[in-house]
This record gives C-alpha cells, sequence and structure tokens, in this order.
C-alpha cells in the first residue's frame, strides 16, 4: 500500500457517512421504472461512500497517487514513429486493493511504480531496466519527480450493477436475503486469493483502510 507521508490528523468523528444498510442494496423485486430508480440511487450513494473515503484522506495530508494512461506508439503522418508514452489522467488513493478518487471513482490498481530514476546498486536485472524505462517514460510526460504513480488502473462499473455482477474483480455483487427480499450487496475481495466467505462490505473496508492509512500518517 502506498502509504501517505504527511502528518496532520482528522478527528475519529469525521467517518463516512452512516446510512442504512440499503446503500449498497438493490432490491430485485421491483418493477422495471422502480428498479432503475433504485439502481440509481444504490450508484450515487456508492459514489459518495468513496468519495467520502478520498476526501477523509486528502483532509489528512495524504498525497494522493497520480493516475497514467498508457497511450501506444504510433505514426505520425506516415513518416515518423512516436514511441509509447503515458498521458495523465487524475489522481486517487490506493486503499489495498481498490483505488479511490475524490469524484467518487474506483479502480482496480494495476501497476504502482514509482517516477524516479534512482536505481539501487546491483539492480541491473532486465526486469529493473524495464521499469528504469517507465520510470524515465513517466518524468518525460511531467509526472512529477518521485510521485507514485498507478498505470492503467482499470475502472469499476459502479454506475452499472448488472455489469458489475458480470464481473471477476476486486468489487463483488453478492445476492443475500434480507427480511425476506433478495438483495444484492458489494462487497470486496481484499485480495484475489479470499474466498466468498472472507468477502469484506465496502463500507466496512473503506472505513479499515481509511483508519489504518491515517494512523500511519500520524505516526509518521
Amino acid at each position: 500500500m502506498l502509504k501517505p507521508d504527511a502528518s496532520s490528523r482528522i478527528p475519529r468523528s469525521d467517518t463516512m457517512p452512516a446510512r442504512p444498510v440499503a446503500i449498497l442494496l438493490a432490491k430485485r423485486e421491483l418493477g422495471g421504472d422502480d428498479r432503475a430508480m433504485n439502481l440509481n440511487s444504490v450508484s450515487t450513494e456508492t459514489r459518495e461512500l468513496i468519495a467520502s473515503a478520498a476526501n477523509r484522506l486528502l483532509a489528512a495530508g495524504a498525497n494522493p497517487a497520480q493516475i497514467a494512461v498508457s497511450t501506444p506508439a504510433r505514426r505520425l503522418l506516415g513518416l515518423f514513429t512516436l514511441s509509447s508514452s503515458f498521458k495523465k489522467a487524475g489522481e486517487g488513493f490506493l486503499l489495498g486493493a481498490l483505488v479511490v478518487t475524490t469524484q467518487g471513482d474506483v479502480f482496480e490498481p494495476g501497476l504502482i511504480i514509482r517516477a524516479s530514476l534512482k536505481v539501487l546498486p546491483g539492480h541491473q536485472a532486465q526486469s529493473a531496466q524495464e521499469r528504469l524505462e517507465l520510470r524515465r517514460k513517466l518524468l518525460a510526460a511531467k509526472f512529477p519527480e518521485d510521485s507514485a504513480v498507478l498505470i492503467d488502473p482499470r475502472p469499476l462499473p459502479i454506475d452499472d450493477l448488472d455489469q458489475l455482477a458480470e464481473e471477476n474483480g476486486p468489487l463483488v455483487l453478492q445476492e443475500i436475503d434480507v427480511d425476506g427480499f433478495r438483495t444484492q450487496q458489494l462487497l470486496v475481495r481484499w485480495m484475489s486469493t479470499a474466498s466468498d466467505s472472507d468477502l469484506r462490505p465496502l463500507k466496512d473496508y473503506l472505513n479499515e483502510r481509511v483508519e489504518l492509512a491515517i494512523t500511519g500518517i500520524a505516526e509518521a
């Protein structure tokens, strides 16, 4: 996990907004129009939950990671070849299996690398040289020196719960029974090998990770 390097603390009372269980549940028995409205509400409230986590980290002084999107090599005017590069695509906070933003977006992390040309003595392996080339390209693309960069993190479709249900990633949509209603809950597979019984509710997972990060900031 990327360790924030600021030292400010925010009050314990500034936690994510307390909401009813329905924030992460979508009732499947509803009619078409009602179900669409309910799913939209779930998506909106999920975004608020994610944005709240990111804003808590920002208020605590955490440094967000840069988000980079790779651009493939291409020919210019059919004459010159431009090598592959990166472009900036915002900022996010790495919370274990998820990357969250203040806009309420959430990503699967992808490759994490630091934009620096520093190389430890003796690290001459092919993989080390490849990572060094990535760092050069990140610096050439004007990413801040020594910043943590998330390369090509994958957006998770929280605005489309039907698509999310088909995902095989860190966010899992699971059907449960609440008071006789078949509902769906957003859970986090915090590591790829975690079993279904070990999944964590999204709200609990974010709270735990944010509290851990804030404790690290205070102790730095």
